[in-house]
């Protein structure tokens, strides 16, 4: 049969077979899950605008735009920079990588300024009139040195009254016992107190031999004041107002990597803005807001703006905008002209330059910048007339962000240029604050060589990013114990994961059924989620969110513990996906991971990864376990006692532990290897230096005790040897005895009462036991 008539009798017969009416197939019905507990609560950030938490909300879902006031480049970064930079690194890297926004984040470089102009100038003035002078310290140097000084008191210390410096100076600081209450008045005072002792020892110090350079560095504060007094204003090169605040730049960007801030979307200087900051000044002034004077200046004026129905002058710290000093100060010393304002409050949008200051040509003459200017320019052209958040230290508050505020919305004339303002709270050391300016402040370089960035970042990261800092012992003691707490955490469980591979390898069965303490535990891990997704969205409180870690590393820990005497059988799973929700936030607050997720990073940024041949790896390892068996095999061999042993056992766990292993011995008998990080590492080194000096103690005093004995009972043998009867013959002691040998007379010749002979018959009597032992012994 072919082929063709096969399939037409199929296909007839099929045609043939009555048709089944198929009943219609549709899916169960879907039930929506209804959520269980309370809602989630929605982000809330403080907002100093309102000086009160208000829920965040972004001027493009998912989008952030953030303007940060970056650093016055002019001398070292300080603590105060590390705490405003790293805690708002910190409170970036949550609104990034936890809640997901898409964050552009400008941050400027103000490299013209008062006080950079004034650094620059001194400094170079330093340079070409005493330092590339002079070789040695000449009397033509110390006579000058002389003139700095009596300058710098006569303007700084008026209360210096002595009329002859180098004999009455001294006396007189040695007399001030009120020094903090001056301070009070005049916080400057202790600053200048210091720089002026520091040139008086140096200039007439009689056992001074410094040279030339210490010399120099000591006289320094006294010397530049007066040297930019004479010769300031002979200082035209650009190129020496550019130099100091590019290095200090660059030495800044070095401190943040160090501290692990992330570097900046966009970065704005304010020397590359001159021409949009004066058309900026120039629209404020068509708009009403601003005036220019006589002398070539532009200022805001406040009354004008405060008084327009659509504005609002001062909304940070309202209660600040009459305080004159606060005014002056974000002014700089270097201004000029302020006779010719409409109103004292009023502020420079644009400072006419004098002769040894920076200048750039506008249409009110040759001008620079006035400080409040550059940001909203800066800010402006990224953000546009708003943006969500702009952040900074809390000092900046007012004028500086106050004046921000007003001339940005002078100039897009609309009520809210800011919607989110951030500002980081103050940080003291050991209850005081530091200030730039009264030169008393730590610089992060300093800082880094006491601590390393993962402890400075703890610091910040467990206080709250809006409130004061004090960088006191107590917290110090609190960061070093969290640090603790998480690298031996992350320790054990490597260890643990190691020992359980090590099992699956040796071919041993594991069980993967959980038991009520590991269902506990991942009760308890989602506890810890939940606790640290509401301290993210309370005002980004990282230190809350890393206590909760922490008790949930304490609940861990007693799991290890619990299984680790026998009580169940651990399960790795679990202490692993603690560990890696652990990490993943640590991370997102800017604590470096390990390549495998099973811990942080070495302190200093290293995640523990092996580099070099296999040979220089493992070569201290095998050495190590060589010596071992050469010495378990001779103390075989010898038949050796098994404290012997057991002695070499811990030399290895010693020598181990100095190449960052530790062997730590559990119920069953099986050590757990753990690998060490460098703190950990030297904290065992420690421990084990300590033990072995308390055994060396122990076995110093156990041979003076056996040499006492020795010593003693030498002394007892030798006088053990002596008659009872020729104990008492010392003639300059007594001149006279009985038959017995008990004195009857001294060696005056007076008698021995009859109490003293009955003592002395008592010692004989002691005596007579001591010879009947002697003689039985010969």
């Amino acid at each position: 049969m072919n082929l063709h008539r096969f399939l037409a009798r199929r296909f007839y017969a099929m045609s043939t077979v009555p048709a089944v009416k198929k009943t219609p197939v549709s899916q169960p019905e879907w039930f929506k899950p209804q959520a269980t507990g309370a809602a989630k609560p929605g982000l809330k950030i403080y907002n100093s605008l309102t000086r009160s938490k208000n829920e965040f909300v972004p001027i493009k879902p998912g989008h952030i735009t953030w303007y940060c006031c970056g650093p016055t480049v002019y001398d070292h970064s300080h603590m105060g920079h590390a705490r405003n930079y790293v805690s708002t690194d910190i409170c970036r890297r949550i609104l990034q990588d936890y809640f997901g926004y898409n964050i552009k984040f400008i941050q400027n470089v103000t490299d013209i300024d008062d006080k950079i102009i004034i650094a620059a100038r001194q400094q170079y003035l330093f340079e070409q009139k005493l330092s590339s002078v002079y070789t040695s310290v000449t009397p033509e140097l110390v006579s000058k040195a002389k003139e700095y000084l009596a300058a710098y008191l006569s303007k700084n210390l008026p209360e210096f009254t002595g009329s002859n410096v180098k004999d009455d100076f001294i006396p007189w600081t040695q007399s001030l016992n009120n020094i903090q209450e001056i301070a009070k008045e005049k916080p400057k005072f202790p600053m200048y107190l210091k720089a002026a002792k520091t040139a008086h020892e140096a200039i007439y110090s009689s056992s001074s031999q410094a040279s030339i350079d210490d010399f120099l560095a000591q006289i320094r504060e006294v010397a530049v004041p007066q040297l930019d007094n004479e010769f300031g204003s002979t200082v035209t090169d650009p190129s020496i107002f550019r130099k100091l605040p590019s290095f200090w730049e660059n030495k800044f960007n070095e401190d943040m990597g160090k501290l692990n801030v992330l570097p900046s979307t966009i970065t704005t200087r304010v020397s590359e803005f001159i021409p949009d900051i004066i058309e900026f000044v120039d629209k404020i002034i068509s708009n009403g807001f601003a005036y220019a004077t006589k002398d070539g200046s532009v200022y805001f004026d406040t009354v004008k703006f405060e008084n327009d129905p659509k504005h609002d002058y001062a909304k940070l710290q309202p209660w600040n905008k009459g305080d004159l000093s606060l005014i002056n100060d974000g002014e700089g010393s270097l201004t000029t002209g302020q006779d010719t304002k409409k109103n004292q409050a009023d502020f420079a949008l644009w400072k006419a330059s004098k002769p040894g200051e920076p200048s750039w040509p506008s249409k009110w003459g040759e001008g620079r910048p006035g400080w409040h200017i550059e940001c909203s320019v800066m800010a402006s052209d990224i953000t546009g007339q708003t943006m969500d958040i702009h952040s900074g230290g809390i000092d900046l508050c007012f004028p500086h962000h106050d004046n921000e505020l007003a001339q940005s919305e002078a100039f897009f004339d609309n009520k809210q240029w800011v919607n989110y303002f951030m500002h980081n709270g103050h940080l003291h050391i050991q209850g005081q604050k530091m200030s730039k300016s009264l030169k008393n402040f730590i610089t992060i370089e300093e800082a880094l060589k006491d601590f390393s960035s993962r402890q400075l970042r703890l610091v910040f990261a467990l206080s709250s990013w809006d409130k004061p800092l004090d960088f006191k012992d107590s917290l110090i003691s609190e960061v070093k114990s969290v640090e603790s707490t998480f690298s031996k955490f992350f320790t054990n469980v490597r260890a643990l994961n190691n020992d359980y591979k090590h099992k699956l390898s040796d071919g041993i069965i594991v069980s993967k059924k959980l038991g009520k303490h590991e269902k506990q535990l991942y009760d308890d891990l989602a506890s810890a989620q939940e606790e640290v997704d509401i301290a993210f969205n309370d005002n980004l409180s990282s230190g809350q969110a890393l206590r909760a870690i922490q008790d949930l590393i304490s609940k861990a820990n007693n799991y290890i513990q619990v299984t680790s005497s026998g009580e169940s059988e651990l399960r790795i799973e679990v202490l692993l996906s603690i560990t890696n929700w652990t990490v993943k936030i640590l991370d997102i607050l800017g604590f470096e991971a390990r390549s495998d997720r099973l811990g942080w990073a070495d302190s200093n940024g290293e995640g523990n990864e092996a580099s070099g041949s296999t040979e220089d790896i493992a070569l201290p390892y095998v050495k190590a376990l060589s010596q071992f068996r050469d010495s378990v095999r001779n103390l075989a061999i010898g038949k050796a006692d098994v404290s012997e042993i057991l002695k070499a056992c811990d030399t290895i766990r010693a020598d181990l532990i100095n190449l960052g292993v530790s062997l730590d011995d559990r119920p069953n008998g099986a050590a757990l290897v753990k690998f060490l990080n460098e703190s950990e590492k030297q904290q065992l080194i420690e421990q084990q230096d300590a033990k072995i000096k308390a055994l060396e103690e122990k076995e110093r005093k156990k041979k003076e005790q056996a040499a006492a004995n020795a010593k003693k009972e030498e002394e007892r043998i030798a006088k053990s040897k002596i008659n009872p009867v020729d104990m008492f013959k010392d003639t300059s002691v007594y001149s006279e005895w009985n038959d017995a040998g008990i004195p009857t007379k001294d060696a005056k010749g007076e008698e021995v009462s009859k109490s003293m002979q009955k003592k002395l018959v008592k010692q004989q009597v002691q005596q007579q036991k001591l010879y009947d032992e002697y003689l039985k012994s010969q």
